[in-house]
Order: C-alpha cells, then sequence, then structure tokens
C-alpha cells in the first residue's frame, strides 16, 4: 500500500489540519446494510464517517491517498504512535478501509472496518480523536440492527 499511495509530493505536514483534529466538524457512525436469514435485513456498524472542513489547496482525491499513505506507514510503524494519539485513520493489527470525498464546503472520510468489532474500535478512536476540538456530541457505538446514533 504504501508503494502504490505514497508518493514524494506526499508530506505528514500537509495533513496536519486533518491528524491534529481541528479541522473535525462531526463524526457519525457508519452502518451497512446485511442481509441475515432471520430478518432479512438489518444495519451493522462498520465504521465512522469523519466530516472536515474545506482545507485550502486540497482536493478529495489528495485527500484520500495522503490518509491511506499515512495508514500504510503508521502499519509499517514509519509514524511514532505517540505523534498523533487516537489516530482514527489506522488500527494496530488491523487494515482500515479509507474513502474521501467532497461535501458541501468541506470533505467526508469513511473509515471502515472489516467486522463490527473493529468498526467499534475505530469509532472509540474516532471520538478520543474529535474529542481534544470536539465538533458536535460524541458518536456511540451502538449493537448491531440499530439504524444510527444513540
Amino acid at each position: 500500500m504504501e508503494r502504490t499511495r505514497c508518493g514524494p509530493d506526499l508530506d505528514e505536514k500537509a495533513l496536519g489540519p486533518v491528524l491534529d483534529g481541528k479541522s473535525v466538524q462531526d463524526v457519525q457512525p457508519l452502518y451497512t446494510s446485511v442481509e441475515t436469514a432471520k430478518n432479512g435485513s438489518e444495519a451493522e456498524l462498520r465504521g465512522v464517517t469523519i466530516r472536515f472542513e474545506a482545507l485550502p489547496g486540497v482536493t478529495a482525491e489528495w485527500l484520500d491517498r495522503a490518509l491511506e499513505c499515512h495508514s500504510a506507514r503508521r502499519v509499517l510503524g514509519r509514524i511514532p504512535a505517540s505523534s498523533f494519539p487516537n489516530d482514527p485513520f489506522w488500527l494496530p493489527g488491523n487494515v482500515v478501509d479509507i474513502d474521501a470525498r467532497s461535501d458541501r464546503d468541506g470533505f467526508l472520510v469513511a473509515v471502515r472496518g472489516a467486522t463490527p468489532d473493529v468498526a467499534r474500535q475505530i469509532v472509540a478512536r474516532a471520538n478520543a480523536f474529535s474529542a481534544a476540538h470536539p465538533p458536535a456530541a460524541p458518536v456511540a457505538a451502538s449493537s448491531a440492527g440499530t439504524a444510527g446514533p444513540r
């Protein structure tokens, strides 16, 4: 992942306003619909969506690639864990899926885990990450089967 997502133009310092939490506007749980034999379909926690304010000169495509590079470098140990406490863009021992897109006057970044347990870890980290600069009420990691925050 590092070879494909990181290039010479990607510098961790450029991600500063994202990684320090100051540009966070909102954190919400991310659910996906899962087919079940008993109930037909139910919502399952998959991670979070984090809304960031617009950043000068930053596109959604660049942000997506930069966050994926950051995640790969964290997994490889190239960025010390103490650099960004509760960094929601990686999990020790797990791979997270990151998708950034433009949203109104900012960005919406989805961070997904492979299982509901990993998703709960992502939610906990994202809540702690945004707590330093509270955007809104923290997300509650609720059990599967609900359609949103409680």
